[in-house]
């Protein structure tokens, strides 16, 4: 019995030694000199934008006695809102400190 068990695992074996000519290696051959190359990679940084531009504005509201005060109060916080996208358009493109 172990002698055939011999026999098989030698005939399993043969097989794997089979040089095979066809295959090229990937690594180059001893002679081969291969140039270094130079790569650039750019990193995308975003600038940070501060809190207080991204905080939300309040919205005036009231009855319909005081319609031209929250009208008022309104266009303020249109303007506030306004000038902090003008301050985020100033900020976009910009470099970023270290």
């Amino acid at each position: 019995m172990r002698l055939l068990l011999a026999i098989a695992i030698a005939a399993v074996l043969a097989g794997c030694c089979r040089e095979r000519h066809d295959l090229k290696p990937d690594l180059p051959g001893a002679g081969t000199v291969v140039a270094p190359e130079v790569v650039v990679v750019e990193k995308r940084v975003y600038v940070p934008i501060p809190a207080a531009i991204t905080r939300p504005e309040p919205i005036a509201e009231g009855p319909i006695a005081q319609c031209f005060e929250v009208a008022a109060q309104r266009r303020a916080a249109l303007e506030r809102a306004n000038a902090k996208l003008s301050q985020c358009a100033a900020v976009q493109g910009t470099e970023v400190q270290p």
